[in-house]
C-alpha cells in the first residue's frame, strides 16, 4: 500500500534561502540529517546548529527544555530576516502526540504563544528514533518499537536525506514501508514552503 500525498508539498526545482535555519536537535545524527535534508532543499543553506546537550542527559529532555528560548528567538529574528527553527526530538516510546503536547506546555510555561500555521517552526519527531527514519527512508522495512539507535547508520544518512526530499515533493507516492511518524513529518517539512511568501 502506498500513500499519495494530498497536502500541499514542498515546491520543485531551485529555492531561494531564508538567511538562517536554525537546528535544535538531540544529537549529531539528527543535525546531519537536517543538513543534508537542508542542503537538497537549498543551494548552500545557512545552519546554525544549536549545542548538542552532554551524554550524561536525557536528549529529548534537554530539547524541550530550550525549545521556547529557541521559539522566541526565532521570532524575533524572523520579523527582521527569513528564518527557521527545525526542531528534532525523538518520540522514543512515547506517542509523537504527546511530544506535540510537551512543546506546547513547554511554550505556555514560558509565556510564549502557541506555535502557529504562518511560522516556519519545524517538528521533526521520529518515533522510536532517527535511525528508525533512517533506516525506512533507505528502503528497509522497520516498526517503531524497535529501538535501532545502537545501529550504525553513518552511511545511510546521506541517501536518507535526499530519499526525504523526494517524499516532500509535490504528489510524492509514499512507500508501503514508509512508518506512521514519517507521514505525519511531510507537513511539517512543508512549512518550510512559508518562506517563499
Amino acid at each position: 500500500m502506498a500513500f499519495l500525498l494530498q497536502s500541499s508539498s514542498l515546491a520543485d526545482g531551485s529555492m531561494s534561502k531564508p538567511s538562517q535555519f536554525i537546528v535544535l536537535a538531540e544529537d549529531e545524527i539528527q543535525q546531519r540529517f537536517i543538513r543534508r535534508f537542508l542542503q537538497k532543499l537549498y543551494d548552500s543553506p545557512s545552519i546554525r546548529n544549536r549545542d548538542l546537550p552532554n551524554s550524561k542527559g536525557s536528549g529529548e529532555q534537554w530539547v524541550r527544555e530550550q525549545y521556547a528560548q529557541e521559539v522566541k528567538a526565532y521570532r524575533n529574528r524572523s520579523a527582521r530576516a527569513k528564518t527557521a527553527l527545525i526542531v528534532a526530538i525523538d518520540a522514543d516510546t512515547s506517542e509523537v502526540s504527546q511530544r506535540c503536547r510537551q512543546l506546547r506546555e513547554t511554550l505556555k510555561a514560558a509565556d510564549e504563544r502557541p506555535r502557529t500555521n504562518e511560522e516556519t517552526i519545524v517538528h521533526l519527531i521520529p518515533k522510536r528514533n532517527i535511525e528508525t527514519w533512517i533506516f525506512c527512508l533507505n528502503g528497509k522495512a522497520v516498526d517503531e518499537t524497535t529501538d535501532y539507535s545502537r545501529r550504525d547508520v553513518d552511511g545511510l544518512i546521506i541517501d536518507a536525506a535526499s530519499s526525504f526530499f523526494d517524499w516532500t515533493r509535490s504528489q510524492a507516492t509514499l512507500p508501503s514501508h514508509c512508518v506512521p511518524s514519517l507521514v505525519e513529518a511531510i507537513p511539517e517539512a512543508n512549512r518550510l514552503n512559508q518562506l517563499h511568501r
